[in-house]
């Protein structure tokens, strides 16, 4: 069995102004920074095997927060999805102007195509699946930490859980808190959710809605 540990990046600045981030990218505040060594204390008794994180530096500043003595490997297939041409937006302003693409990519995921200059699903799902293969094949018994991003955190644990993507709204209405902890479990070839969105241990929890 191996034992899989997800995390989102820690509070932004851009979170905090309500602005969708994707490939760009913001500085983590003073309370995400903050939520990052919480978590770094409440996991500090796991031994983990392999750290994964996204190379932007919202994730990578994260994982250097909670593993600070520890080798981490960016890997570029756990970067958040490409939101193009709304990327640095306040979603205030995406609702005015594109209110139907924006519902879609959240609340209609089966029907979204892409966003101007953008990344579809379907790419997303393609670097999931590549990414997990290598996962798989890591030895028995392992433990891993995988700090990525909202919505490739929704793919990635929907890709694991087997959902279809209409059925991404069952995961997607709430944001994954930023240094929550879940975990899933890969066991004889099949993926069980150990527990999801655990934060009990934060000094500041958003539990925000996507849409805002």
């Amino acid at each position: 069995m191996i034992k899989i540990y997800l995390t989102r990046h820690s509070k932004t600045q851009w979170n905090e102004e309500k602005r969708l981030q994707g490939r760009k990218d913001s500085p983590l505040t003073q309370k995400g920074i903050e939520n990052a060594i919480a978590l770094k204390k409440y996991i500090s008794h796991i031994n983990f095997d392999y750290i994964y994180s996204s190379p932007i530096l919202r994730a990578y500043d994260t994982a250097k927060l909670i593993f600070d003595n520890q080798d981490i490997i960016q890997d570029k297939r756990l970067a958040e999805m490409n939101f193009g041409i709304f990327e640095g937006q306040k979603i205030s302003d995406i609702l005015k102007k594109d209110d139907k693409l924006y519902y879609q990519l959240w609340h209609e995921p089966e029907k979204f195509t892409c966003i101007p200059h953008g990344e579809t699903y379907d790419q997303v799902i393609e670097r999931v699946h590549s990414f997990l293969s290598d996962i798989e094949s890591l030895p028995d018994n392992s433990q891993i930490m995988i700090v990525t991003h909202g919505m490739y955190f929704i793919v990635l644990l929907a890709t694991m859980l087997g959902l279809e993507k209409k059925d991404f709204v069952k995961l997607n209405q709430k944001v994954v808190d930023g240094c929550s902890l879940t975990c899933v479990l890969y066991d004889q070839n099949k993926y069980i959710l150990d527990f999801y969105n655990e934060c009990s241990f934060l000094p500041y929890v958003a539990n925000e809605s996507f849409s805002k």
